[in-house]
C-alpha cells in the first residue's frame, strides 16, 4: 500500500541525522558541518545511504550513519549494520596469504599449480604472488562469467569460476609482465588458503583476523542465501525518481562477499598502526608495492592501492558491486583514516571520502590543478523526451574511445566503451549528467538542420571532446553476420544486421554493437572492442573481444546449417 504523500512528508522532515558515540575528541562543529553536509543527499527515511567513520591518532573522532539499510522495512542505518564491501575483502585475502607465507606454509614464489592442479598451465608458472599482486595475465572472472551468458544477479559460485578458468588457453599477458585489475586471481588464493590451511577462507579469517581484533560483526559470506542480521540491502536510482533494489547472489569469497561495519574497520585500520595481528614486518609488506619482471611499480600491496592524493601518501582501496559502494583510505604521515560505506549506486564512496580529506586536511593538501566538478547534488530539470532524440548516436572521443548515447523509455542512457549502460540526467537543456559516475556530457548547439555533431564529455577533472560518428552503410555490415562459437567460454553468439543495427546476440539477451573504425567495432560491458577477422569478398573468420581485464577472447565462426545430424 502506497504510503500518502503528506504522512511521507511528515517522515522526512522528522528524519534525524545519525550521530553516534565516538573514542577521541570532536571535530570542531564547523568540520562536523561541512562533513554531514556531504551526505545531506541521502540522509532521508526513503534513501539509502552511508555509514562514515574518520580516525586519528587511531581514534574515532567522525562516526555517523545516513538513510536506510532497508527502505522497504524503515530501517535506518547505524555504526553497526553490515554493509557488503565488495573489494574490500581483498585486502584480508592477502593478509591470510601472508599469515601462511610468515609461518612457512607456503612460499610467495610457488607456482599455482603446486596447490590448484586444475589451472591450466599458460607456458609459464603463475605464482602466488602474482595472483597477490593483479600480475597473473589471468582473464578477470566477471567478464568470463558475463561473456558466457551469465548475469551478475546469477548464483555465482567457486565452481562455476573454476570451470571456466580450468578452459581458457590464454592469458591477457605473460606473469609478472603487466598489471591488470582482477578478481580471478584472488578467488584462486581463497582455494590456496583451503588447501594450505584446512580451512575455509571464512574461517580461517575469522580464527587469525577478526577474533583477535575484536571485529565481531565481520564475516565473508560463502552463501548468497546465509542471513545475516542488520545488514543493508542494495539500492540504485530508480529511471523516473526514487531508488530501486539490486540483487546480489555471489556465493564466492577472496575477491568480494565481505561484511563488516565502520566500527569493525576502525579496529582493522588500526591495526596498521600497532599491528597486534600479523607482526610489523607483515604490516609493511600488506603496503610495499609489487614490482614487475621490468622492475616497475605496480602501486599495489596485498590488497591495498598505494597511491597519493593531492601530494599525500595514501593507501587504501574502493569497493563496487550491486548498489553497494565503500572505500577505506589511510593518510600514514597524518595518522588519518577514512571510512566510507554505502548502499546505493550513486554514493560515490570513493570521492566522497576524497572530500572528507579535502575538509579534515584543509591546509595540508597541495592545490588541485584545477577543481573537480560535483554533480551529486545535482537536481534534474524537466525536459520533453522528444527533445532526446536529436542526441541520440555515437560519438568518437579524442582519446579513441567512443560513447554512445540511446533513448529509453522516454530517458536518455550511455555508455562509454567497456562500461556499464548508465541513465543520464538533464541538468540543462543540453548538459546531462550521471549519479553512478562523477561525469556529465555536454551537448553542443545543432546545426542548421537540428542534428547536435558534438559534444564535451567530462568526467572528473578529464575533458575530452567528442564527434558524431557517421551512419556506416548496412552492405558494409552483413558481411559480419553468422553463428561464431567460443571454445573458452563454450557459448555461441549470433551476429545479424537489423536496420543498419550490428545485434550481437548471447545466451541472455541481446546488445548492440557500435562500428568504431573498418572493422572494429565496440559494445558496452563486458564487450569492449569487438575486432572482426575479414577478407575481402571472403566474409569474416572469426573475433576477438578485447575490455580492460580480459583480452583477445577468440570467437571463430561456424556453420550450424551445414551441420549434418545422423538418422
Amino acid at each position: 500500500m502506497r504510503t500518502p504523500s503528506f504522512v511521507l512528508a511528515l517522515m522526512l522532515a522528522a528524519f534525524p541525522l545519525a550521530s553516534f558515540a565516538q573514542d577521541g575528541a570532536a571535530l570542531p562543529a564547523a568540520t562536523e558541518q561541512q562533513l554531514d553536509g556531504l551526505f545531506a543527499a541521502w540522509n532521508h527515511a526513503d534513501t539509502p545511504g552511508a555509514a562514515v567513520a574518520v580516525l586519528r591518532d587511531g581514534q574515532v573522532v567522525y562516526r555517523k550513519a545516513f538513510g536506510m539499510a532497508d527502505i522497504e522495512q524503515g530501517r535506518a542505518i547505524t555504526p553497526t549494520t553490515r554493509f557488503h564491501v565488495a573489494s574490500l575483502a581483498k585486502q584480508f585475502t592477502a593478509f591470510s596469504i601472508l599469515l601462511l607465507a610468515q609461518e612457512g606454509k607456503l612460499s610467495l614464489d610457488d607456482d599455482v599449480r603446486q596447490y590448484l592442479p586444475e589451472v591450466p598451465h599458460f607456458g609459464q608458472p603463475i605464482r602466488i604472488r602474482h595472483l597477490l599482486t593483479h600480475s597473473s595475465g589471468l582473464r578477470d572472472d566477471l567478464n568470463l562469467l558475463a561473456l558466457a551468458g551469465w548475469r551478475m544477479e546469477d548464483v555465482i559460485t567457486a565452481n562455476d569460476v573454476m570451470q571456466l578458468v580450468r578452459h581458457q588457453q590464454a592469458l591477457n599477458f605473460a606473469p609478472g609482465s603487466d598489471f591488470a585489475y582482477n578478481n580471478t586471481g584472488y578467488l584462486l588464493l581463497a582455494e590456496i588458503v583451503q588447501k594450505v590451511s584446512g580451512q575455509s577462507l571464512a574461517a580461517f579469517a575469522k580464527a587469525r583476523i577478526f577474533d583477535p581484533l575484536g571485529m565481531r560483526n565481520t564475516s565473508f559470506r560463502e552463501q548468497y542465501s546465509a542471513l545475516v542480521a542488520g545488514r543493508a540491502l542494495s539500492y540504485q536510482p530508480a529511471p523516473d525518481q526514487g531508488y530501486e533494489g539490486v540483487p546480489l547472489s555471489f556465493s564466492t569469497v577472496g575477491p568480494t562477499n565481505l561484511l563488516t561495519t565502520i566500527d569493525d574497520l576502525a579496529l582493522w585500520s588500526r591495526n596498521f598502526d600497532d599491528a597486534r595481528v600479523g607482526g610489523k614486518a607483515l604490516i609493511v609488506q600488506m603496503q610495499t608495492s609489487a614490482t614487475l619482471n621490468d622492475g616497475n611499480a605496480t602501486d599495489y600491496g596485498g590488497g591495498l592501492e598505494l597511491d597519493a592524493y593531492r601530494g599525500v601518501r595514501k593507501i587504501g582501496h574502493s569497493g563496487s558491486d550491486a548498489g553497494f559502494r565503500s572505500n577505506i583510505a589511510r593518510f600514514p604521515e597524518q595518522k588519518l583514516s577514512i571510512i566510507v560505506l554505502g548502499n546505493g549506486a550513486d554514493v560515490q564512496a570513493a570521492r566522497l571520502g576524497q572530500r572528507i580529506a579535502d575538509i579534515v586536511l584543509e591546509g595540508q593538501l597541495k592545490p588541485l590543478p584545477q577543481p573537480v566538478p560535483d554533480y551529486s547534488g545535482s537536481t534534474r530539470v524537466a525536459l520533453d523526451p522528444a527533445r532526446l532524440d536529436a542526441l541520440q548516436g555515437s560519438y568518437r572521443l579524442e582519446n579513441g574511445s567512443a560513447i554512445i548515447f540511446r533513448k529509453e523509455n522516454g530517458h536518455l542512457v550511455g555508455w562509454t566503451v567497456g562500461d556499464d549502460p548508465m541513465p543520464f540526467y538533464p541538468k540543462s537543456e543540453r548538459e546531462f549528467f550521471s549519479k553512478l559516475v562523477n561525469a556529465s556530457f555536454r551537448f553542443d548547439p545543432p546545426n542548421a538542420a537540428g542534428v547536435v555533431e558534438s559534444g564535451t564529455w567530462l568526467r572528473n577533472t578529464r575533458s575530452v571532446r567528442g564527434k558524431r560518428m557517421a551512419t556506416v552503410p548496412e552492405q558494409e555490415l552483413s558481411r559480419l553476420a553468422g553463428e561464431y562459437y567460443s571454445k573458452e567460454l563454450q557459448v555461441l553468439y549470433t551476429v545479424r544486421i537489423q536496420d543498419g543495427q550490428p545485434l550481437l546476440r548471447h545466451p541472455r539477451g541481446e546488445v548492440a554493437l557500435v562500428p568504431l573504425e573498418g572493422d572494429r567495432l565496440v559494445g558496452p560491458w563486458p564487450f569492449g572492442m569487438v575486432q572482426f577477422a575479414c577478407t575481402p569478398g571472403k566474409g569474416c573468420s572469426g573475433f576477438t573481444i578485447n575490455e580492460d581485464r580480459a583480452s583477445n577472447v577468440q570467437f571463430n565462426k561456424v556453420n550450424l546449417s551445414a551441420a549434418v545430424v545422423a538418422p
